[in-house]
């Protein structure tokens, strides 16, 4: 996809106010943590008109359901270990479902085939913590994941605002979009404006 195309998604943020300040750089998603031992967890409902999809990690069906109908949630993303029948469950709420797969240097690539009924992928760098570490796993691994990878994904983990012009230079057919974190923060769950503005100018220059 067209780099001046590709999807961004800011996740992680925890203030309405600070999802005021990046309101004019046209996203598409904002991520809302729910992961109670992310130090980004969100604090209250956010009013948005961007897409907002809900991260969970080892939750429960009814916790999920519960959260879709409080904050207005359209995507959930599963960050946690969770099988194709629960990404089938979570559908029939009525929303698309993401599926985190970790990325490590023993990335088993038949993980891959496991789940027909998610959406989407989104990969990010295998972690203890279940990603918000701002670490990258290596983007070499891309160009084999994105031939054999049967859905669209976004890119996560450790992208930093000086990554534009390789992200830029990646020739990648089923990457739709970038999920922005820990990197383009003032402290965590406080994202900083100027950064995030630079870099999608330059992403999409």
């Amino acid at each position: 996809m067209s780099n001046k195309k590709l999807k961004i998604k800011v996740c992680g943020i925890k203030h309405q106010h600070n999802v005021d300040e990046i309101a004019g750089l046209k996203l598409d998603f904002i991520g809302n943590i729910f992961f109670e031992k992310s130090p980004r967890k969100i604090e209250s409902i956010i009013q948005t008109p961007v897409t907002k999809v809900g991260v969970f990690v080892k939750e429960s069906l009814a916790t999920i359901k519960e959260k879709i109908n409080q904050h207005g949630l359209a995507v959930i993303q599963l960050h946690g270990g969770e099988s194709n029948d629960f990404c089938k469950s979570v559908k029939e709420f009525g929303v698309q479902v993401w599926k985190v797969l970790s990325i490590g240097d023993d990335f088993d690539f038949s993980q891959l085939s496991n789940y027909p009924d998610a959406d989407m992928f989104l990969l990010d760098t295998k972690t203890k913590n279940h990603g918000g570490a701002g670490e990258k796993f290596d983007w070499k691994l891309l160009g084999e994941i994105d031939e054999k990878i049967p859905k669209q994904y976004f890119l996560a983990g450790g992208i930093h605002p000086e990554d534009a012009k390789t992200i830029k230079a990646l020739q990648l057919e089923k990457l739709i979009g970038l999920d922005l974190n820990s990197r383009f923060e003032s402290s965590p769950g406080i994202k900083n404006p100027k950064q995030l503005e630079k870099f999608l100018n330059e992403l999409r220059s």
